[in-house]
């Protein structure tokens, strides 16, 4: 499971570092090949193998006709790169990816439980202070159905 953020910068090559408690995360799942493709609000998504084939599998349910679908196909598998972390730990962000998520040099990556998200560093920052009102309300929404868990962590 992949959880927190860490700030890592471009370098000249268009690579980013994994932060090395990340890059444990990924030997102690086997996690060795990623895709990497546009994500939603300005970032890259970034899955694990596993995860990719469970996201085509669903895609490939919709017929080549189904006009919804297919857009989506396009935005999402249209723009996935292969990547997989060197041995210090860097990963080649396309060009592409970097001019969707508007990263010139400061990144943010952050852990989103079953993948990754790149996010350039403004970027993060604006998401976070739009989502900042409605965070109360999403876990209410999310736990609210969960009383007979015993899980309470709002009010």
């Amino acid at each position: 499971m992949y959880f927190g953020e860490a700030h890592t910068a471009l370098d000249d090559k268009g690579r980013i570092t994994v932060p090395r408690r990340f890059r444990e995360t990924m030997d102690v799942l086997g996690h060795a090949q990623w895709y990497m493709t546009r994500g939603f609000d300005g970032s890259i998504f970034l899955f694990p193998k596993e995860e990719w084939d469970k996201i085509r599998s669903h895609t490939n349910q919709f017929p080549s006709m189904d006009t919804q679908a297919l857009d989506f196909r396009r935005m999402f598998l249209g723009s996935a790169a292969v990547a997989r972390p060197d041995r210090q730990g860097r990963i080649l962000v396309p060009q592409y990816l970097r001019e969707h998520a508007s990263i010139e040099r400061d990144a943010v990556l952050v852990g989103v439980e079953d993948h990754l998200e790149i996010w350039s560093g403004e970027g993060w920052t604006a998401y976070q202070k739009r989502q900042e009102e409605k965070f109360k309300e999403m876990a209410s929404q999310l736990f609210q159905g969960d009383r007979d868990s015993g899980l309470n962590i709002i009010g």
